[in-house]
């Protein structure tokens, strides 16, 4: 009797145990690097999301101001803040978490669209009378956002 419950029990081998953990090892060095680029995608898409936000806040300034837009950030944001306006809507830069001026938006710098800090919305307006804009975003590297080659970028032209 007790040899025959001896040869009933059972369990997995060695070779078939460690046959299932590298089935586990090449599965998860798959899936790690889709997931990292999951997540920086997820990030670049908030960007544009921030520089969507942002282009209604300058639509909505030349609203106010018969066709003309902003100058710089500064005086959208101070015009879109006041009393019974109040159209600003702040938003948060996905990579660092922050938000506010230099943080998640700010003016286009004349040094170009590289090296900034990442996940900014930029706005750069053209000369006086501006009535023509364009709203940049940049990337993990800090630099612009790029769409099938070009930077991507928004603008009423």
């Amino acid at each position: 009797m007790i040899k025959s419950l001896k040869k009933k029990q059972g369990g997995f081998t060695l070779i078939e145990l460690m046959v299932v953990i590298v089935i586990i090892g090449i599965l998860v060095a798959i899936a790690l690097p889709n997931f990292i680029g999951a997540q920086d995608r997820a990030k670049v898409s908030s960007v544009k999301a921030n520089m969507h936000t942002m282009q209604t806040i300058i639509e909505t300034y030349a609203v106010d101001w018969g066709g003309v837009y902003a100058s710089n950030v500064s005086g959208l944001k101070s015009e879109a803040e006041v009393a019974g306006r109040e159209y600003w809507k702040e938003f948060n830069n996905p990579f660092s978490g922050q938000s506010g001026t230099a943080l998640s938006y700010d003016d286009f710098a004349a040094g170009g669209l590289a090296g900034g800090t990442p996940g900014m919305t930029l706005y750069e307006p053209n000369s006086a009378p501006v009535t023509k804009y364009w709203v940049y975003g940049l990337d993990k590297a800090g630099n612009a956002i790029q769409d099938k080659g070009r930077n991507f970028y928004l603008s009423n032209s």
